[in-house]
């Protein structure tokens, strides 16, 4: 198992080091014979948050199980289908059809965020109005499927967990006030210092991902599992109508606005107060301003975390290297990076767009946030979440992997002090080990002799045999 997963940075021990110890927490965090467990936030190193699970997994720590352990990836989204009756029980809580996926999930999948901070001064909102985690489980599902073959999983389990949580999207829309199309209202998205706000750019969008994913699914389950369809009507009632549904309210669904190729946060985001950040911390961790905190910076641009950079991480091919750099380089000089998640996607977009000085130095927040507590609060427990973070910088951004087009993608970039990296993935099945240095980049296909696959070298298509190392320039 460890040798399946391992990453090796050579020529930079302290970060060799930093990943791998992420890399084993991962893994004595999660259970690959139990459907009915997940990871809490804070792993098994301490009680904060309760234990309870959050999009952390779906979103930073499960791809480093999808392309390494992937029968812990399958049993990871197995505990979203058992906790799909607490997921409905939250929708009709707000007299809602369908399931809305809790954003503090425990053993139930019930609703488990508090209302009010602990000391009853400051009301929490993310457990009405944070709605993105149902497209992020919608995601992990997507995801898992794509790097696995496991099409099996979808009728079994992931079908219903996209229909029920589209029936939820398709009830919480509101006509736009134009009249045209729908919007998402009274949200919150992953930046948590502003809620209330109508058409987050990252709900908004991943919503939209969701509906359209559930309409292909209905349609190749229809046309190619019929039975699977027809267990369906019969136990959650689906209506062949719902399919419709789903694909109106998507292609209706309010889209992001840009101002000068930056991607608007939400609607009336340029018009909040533009308060500069001015000081950072011994970690190089931005600090609060003077006057501000977590709690009153709802008509300031300062954000916790970016969330169009999020979006733009997730949805890599939706977006053009303009719009990227654009909006990188605005929330960039904005985010805080109050939440543990922020630094990593930071890190992979940063070498994405060219700001490779401040990847690093992202890769050093992710990598080192609990070796040296540069978030403060490591005595709660360790960011298990910056720990898959951590090794999404390390094959996501050094490794450069995307999935493109189907097909397995390598741009990969190094800092120049370091020798080389290697790591390993799994893809439909087989195993890819990569090494890169300056020069170079190794590739292996592993698995039945005979075996080929296709990938994208540094935009080049590369044909690998099982078992047939093969070289291919760095540039």
């Amino acid at each position: 198992m460890v040798a399946d997963c391992d990453c090796v940075v050579d020529g930079d021990d302290p970060a060799a080091k930093a990943v791998r110890f992420g890399i084993y927490h991962l893994l004595i965090a999660a259970n690959e014979q139990d459907p009915t467990v997940n990871i809490g936030a804070k792993s098994l190193s301490g009680e904060g948050y309760r234990g309870h699970v959050f999009w952390d997994t779906e979103i930073m720590m499960l791809p480093f199980f999808i392309y390494t352990q992937p029968e812990t990836a399958r049993a990871l989204l197995r505990y979203r289908f058992h906790t799909l009756a607490g997921a409905r029980h939250n929708a009709r809580a707000e007299d809602r059809r369908g399931a809305r996926y809790a954003w503090e999930s425990a053993a139930d999948g019930r609703e488990e965020c508090p209302v009010w901070t602990v000391d009853g001064v400051d009301r929490l909102w993310m457990r009405d109005e944070e709605l993105h985690v149902c497209a992020d489980v919608a995601y992990g599902v997507m995801t898992y499927v794509t790097a696995t073959g496991d099409v099996d999983f979808l009728a079994d389990y992931g079908a219903e967990i996209l229909f029920e949580t589209s029936r939820f999207w398709v009830d919480r829309v509101a006509p736009a006030a134009d009249g045209a199309g729908y919007e998402l209202r009274q949200v919150m998205g992953p930046d948590e210092f502003h809620s209330h706000i109508d058409n987050n750019a990252f709900t908004n969008r991943l919503a939209q991902w969701h509906l359209t994913q559930a309409v292909t699914l209905y349609d190749e389950l229809r046309d190619g599992h019929p039975e699977a369809i027809a267990a369906l009507e019969s136990s959650i009632g689906l209506d062949p109508t719902e399919r419709d549904r789903w694909q109106e309210v998507a292609d209706g669904l309010v889209a992001a606005r840009y101002r000068e190729g930056v991607i608007e946060q939400f609607t009336g985001y340029f018009e909040r107060d533009d308060v500069p950040i001015a000081e950072w911390d011994a970690n190089n961790m931005p600090r609060y301003p003077k006057g501000y905190h977590h709690f009153n910076l709802e008509d300031t641009q300062l954000l916790k975390q970016p969330d169009g950079v999020m979006l733009m991480y997730l949805l890599p091919d939706e977006f053009s290297a303009e719009v990227k750099k654009a909006s990188f380089e605005y929330y960039e000089a904005r985010t805080l990076h109050k939440s543990s998640l922020s630094p990593s996607i930071h890190a992979i977009i940063g070498i994405e767009v060219g700001d490779t000085t401040r990847a690093v130095q992202y890769f050093e927040r992710s990598a080192l946030v609990d070796l040296t507590d540069n978030q403060g609060n490591t005595a709660e427990g360790m960011h298990i979440a910056s720990a898959g973070g951590t090794w999404q910088i390390l094959v996501n951004g050094f490794g450069g992997l995307r999935i493109l087009g189907g097909r397995v993608t390598l741009t990969p970039w190094l800092p120049d002090d370091w020798e080389g990296i290697r790591f390993r993935l799994r893809w439909r099945g087989r195993p890819i080990r990569v090494a890169v240095d300056h020069t170079r980049i190794e590739l292996l296909l592993g698995g039945p002799a005979g075996g080929t696959e296709e990938v994208v070298v540094n935009g080049k298509p590369v044909r690998l045999t099982s078992g047939t190392p093969v070289e291919v320039a760095s540039s």
